[in-house]
């Protein structure tokens, strides 16, 4: 069940996802978000309206229903960083025509690709991450959580890392 609460953490947490601060997002939104105003949704004092919210996604890139509906199976406190699929294709191609794709890149690359399958976020353009799923992947390639989002950002793969 979708309540208020549950709106005002994803609001947050698609922020704070992409490393924005209240005052980044009203830069890059040429003032059409406010980061006073930004801040009362989040905090939940303040009535969100469809207009807004309908303005709020478009400037993420997220489909509305994102912030709106309660997601299955997600705590969205937990996400961990988004993956921009855009660049993982365009490093896997670079590497592959050079004959350079490692057992490293495959993995994070099936890994990643079987999660989008699963979850179909984002129309294929970037893909919330949990931090459970990078503990799994972290797991499989013998790494630690935070060695793989440091390999993550040194591909320049995480959004919120830019």
């Amino acid at each position: 069940m979708t309540t208020n609460q549950s709106i005002c953490d994803r609001l947050r947490a698609i922020r704070t996802s992409r490393g924005y601060s209240l005052g980044d997002v009203e830069r890059a939104s040429n003032r059409a978000i406010r980061a006073v105003v930004l801040g009362s949704y989040e905090r939940g004092d303040r009535s969100l309206s469809i207009k807004k919210a309908l303005s709020i996604a478009q400037f993420y890139g997220v489909p509305l229903s994102y912030l709106l509906e309660e997601p299955k199976n997600c705590a969205f406190s937990t996400f961990a960083a988004v993956i921009d699929l855009r660049e993982i294709k365009k490093l896997v191609k670079n590497l592959d025509q050079k004959g350079l794709l490692s057992f490293e890149i495959r993995a994070i690359t099936t890994f990643i690709s079987g999660v989008v399958k699963q979850r179909n976020d984002y129309n294929g353009e970037v893909l919330s991450i949990r931090a459970i799923d990078i503990s799994t992947l972290a797991m499989t390639l013998g790494k630690n959580p935070q060695a793989l989002l440091q390999l993550l950002g040194e591909l320049d793969l995480v959004l919120n890392n830019r």
